[in-house]
């Protein structure tokens, strides 16, 4: 099995691989090794968290669980779209920025701010009910999973912090400025992928129960809401600003414009299902 194979497959939602990735695993390992097969173990991973099946009697808090795990990472993946796009349409603005574009960065502005408070709200919410109670008796499980995103916080925060206090000689750059920020660049992804990932595993190492997912649940759905109108103010900026760039580019725009729609649709997808699990009898 390839190493793509098996990134693949631990991109598989938890209670699949609890339930079918022993199975999925074997049957890989018999394929022949090709990016056809990868590609498709992907495809289905992204169906997975998109359209996850719950059976059993756990199947209700299971499902409340992905919906918040599943709104929390999209919300994760996509918020930076907003200083990304502020960054390339309006610093500097360029001769053809319209008012429009400004009206439209500032909602976005405005809506990734409640946003976070949603977002916030629904981890405190959990925090008081179910990760301090549970620090009593098993701590260090619960808490590993968050210990990659301090650490790579820290590392962009001291990174940033560095990267600010350069000063260009004249026109010239310093010596090794692009590779630090690419380094830093690298590090916020990562961090970015730890601070979405890290939560939601402590979330199903806690087996919080249905009583206490289903008001993160309706924030979620808000966050979902929040998340689609702002990659959509977001989106109709770049549309009408004409030189939006991204380090002299305009493929990073694109980039991060496609990600945080995608996100916007899977959050929106997942809440979705979640809202009508807890209507469910």
């Amino acid at each position: 099995m390839s190493p793509l194979a098996r990134l693949a497959l631990r991109a598989y939602p938890p209670s699949f691989r609890a339930r079918y990735g022993g199975e999925l695993a074997a049957l890989v390992e018999e394929m022949p090794a090709s990016a056809r097969t990868t590609a498709d173990l992907f495809g289905g991973a992204l169906r997975a968290w998109v359209r996850p099946t719950f059976n059993g009697p756990d199947g209700k808090r299971l499902r409340l669980q992905a919906t918040v795990s599943t709104t929390w990472i999209a919300w994760c993946a996509a918020f930076l779209i907003v200083p990304a796009l502020n960054k390339a349409l309006l610093d500097p603005a360029g001769p053809d920025t319209v008012a429009a574009v400004r009206g439209l960065m500032d909602a976005a502005s405005v809506l990734l701010c409640l946003g976070w408070v949603i977002a916030l709200l629904g981890l405190c919410l959990i925090v008081a009910r179910v990760l301090l109670p549970a620090l009593r008796s098993q701590a260090t499980r619960v808490l590993v999973p968050l210990i990659p995103a301090i650490i790579l916080a820290v590392v962009v925060a001291v990174g940033f912090l560095a990267l600010t206090l350069i000063r260009p000689e004249g026109a010239q750059h310093p010596p090794g400025l692009f590779g630090a920020l690419t380094a830093w660049l690298l590090a916020l992804v990562a961090f970015l992928g730890c601070l979405g990932v890290g939560p939601t595993v402590s979330l199903r190492r806690l087996d919080a129960g249905i009583s206490t997912l289903r008001a993160p649940v309706f924030l979620g759905a808000g966050l979902a809401f929040v998340l689609t109108a702002m990659c959509g103010c977001s989106v109709i900026a770049v549309f009408l600003g004409r030189d939006a760039a991204l380090l002299g580019s305009v493929t990073p725009v694109i980039i991060v414009a496609l990600v945080a729609v995608i996100a916007s649709v899977i959050a929106l997808v997942s809440s979705a299902n979640g809202l009508k699990a807890v209507y469910q009898k």
